[in-house]
């Protein structure tokens, strides 16, 4: 089973809304890879927590099976876990998560 996993750190706006959000919606949608996944690390979680539109994109991700997480000790030191958390988010710490996929052979990391 052929995992993506996208780091998304960026806080810009093009890379967010013609790369992040359409590449992640098109390889669950087109089944690039078999499992698609999202995690929302750092300056990226300011923007979503910040922006209405970035909330509904991430929301529709989730509806369409990407499954989107976002490291808790980030969330928390900026105040966005609970907005996170309320589009449907699973905040939780990472870094286990993030080393296991990175060494998971089936697992193909791109971070942005």
């Amino acid at each position: 089973m052929k995992t993506l996993l996208i780091v998304w750190k960026s806080n810009n706006d093009i890379d967010i809304h013609n790369f992040v959000i359409p590449y992640a919606y098109n390889a669950k949608r087109h089944q690039w890879f078999d499992h698609v996944q999202v995690l929302i690390w750092g300056a990226s979680q300011e923007v979503v927590a910040a922006t209405p539109l970035i909330q509904q994109r991430v929301m529709n991700l989730i509806k369409n099976g990407v499954e989107v997480l976002a490291c808790k000790m980030c969330a928390t030191n900026i105040g966005a876990a609970e907005t996170l958390e309320s589009l449907g988010v699973d905040v939780r710490y990472t870094g286990d998560f993030l080393s296991e996929q990175l060494q998971n052979p089936d697992c193909e990391v791109l971070t942005i």
